[in-house]
């Protein structure tokens, strides 16, 4: 049996991936399920760490028409295209 060429690799590695958007800015992910604590990490890479995010999505592969809010510890599943998040960095009073 042949190996896979570079571009058979290339493909494989394209069927893999989750393209999703954060706060308007397109990421593309190479699995499906990502966590609160990724979402904020990939927005706001320098944040402090105890900060806390609200964080919404849409067209996610999820209960309630795809539609929802994450907390931290929490995880959903998204689709490969088209899955939308609005992360923003919350303030403690």
């Amino acid at each position: 049996m042949p190996m896979a060429t570079t571009q058979e690799q290339d493909d494989k590695k394209k069927d893999k991936a989750f393209d999703v958007a954060i706060n308007g800015t397109a990421f593309s992910l190479d699995h499906a399920t990502v966590t609160y604590e990724e979402l904020g990490q990939l927005i706001y890479p320098d944040h402090d760490p105890q900060a806390l995010f609200t964080v919404t999505y849409k067209n996610a592969d999820a209960p309630h028409g795809g539609s929802g809010t994450l907390v931290a510890g929490e995880s959903v599943k998204v689709k490969k295209k088209g899955t939308t998040f609005n992360v923003r960095l919350t303030t403690r009073s």
